[in-house]
């Protein structure tokens, strides 16, 4: 008697590669990736994804090893970007290479790449049409929650959560430079991340716009 389960195929029969091309270029842009400049690898990358979803039922990352517990196996499942924010962009591009940042022109220059800067990291979180004025979005940069708010004259990051009692700042709203936190109308500054109640300030982390993307920089992830 086979005992095995089916596998639960999440993609239709007859997927290739230039369908997972089509499915994930738009996604990844708005993450502020592209595919890797070295056309031939993307294919390699590609064609082993297609192999994987044969036999696992999802496009599981080439280069990592599953757990086998679905919770934690959904961190490789490609494109993983979300998950791994801060470390592909201290290395510029995902584990394996298949995306790249924007920025980068030749992406055979980081095949290989391991090792992370020791510096400050500067995270692509959104494009700047995402979040029209007077509005906040969270974010996750590793495992900090993060919320950005976007006033008049630019945008601002501050930690997401509110000292008081641990609301979802970005929930709340803006007024002026001041974001409102939802559950009891604390105010904070996102531009200092004070408020006028002791010892209860949030951090706050720099943010720049480059090519319609807003960055968040934040600490290496050895700092807190």
């Amino acid at each position: 008697m086979n005992t095995e389960k089916p596998v639960r195929r999440r993609f239709a029969p007859g997927t290739t590669a230039d369908d997972l091309k089509e499915f994930m270029e738009p996604f990844v842009d708005h993450l502020g990736y592209k595919f890797n400049t070295e056309h031939d690898f993307v294919e390699e990358v590609l064609a082993s994804e297609i192999e994987i979803l044969e036999r696992e039922g999802d496009i599981y990352c080439p280069c990592r090893m599953r757990t086998g517990d679905p919770k934690e196996d959904v961190a490789v499942i490609c494109p993983c970007i979300p998950f791994h924010t801060d470390e592909f962009a201290a290395i510029k591009k995902c584990w394996c290479g298949l995306f790249i940042l924007k920025d980068v022109e030749d992406g055979a220059d980081l095949l290989g790449v391991i090792d992370e800067p020791t510096g400050p990291v500067d995270v692509p979180v959104f494009k700047v049409e995402d979040l029209p004025s007077g509005q906040v979005r969270h974010v996750k940069i590793g495992k900090r929650d993060i919320a950005v708010a976007h006033a008049a004259d630019g945008f601002y990051a501050l930690s997401d959560v509110c000292r008081h009692a641990f609301a979802p700042l970005s929930d709340g709203f803006m007024e002026g430079h001041v974001l409102v936190c939802p559950w009891h109308g604390w105010r904070y500054d996102v531009r200092t991340g004070s408020t006028d109640h002791p010892d209860s300030d949030v951090r706050t982390y720099p943010t720049k716009v480059v090519g319609g993307e807003v960055f968040v920089t934040v600490p290496p992830r050895r700092q807190t």
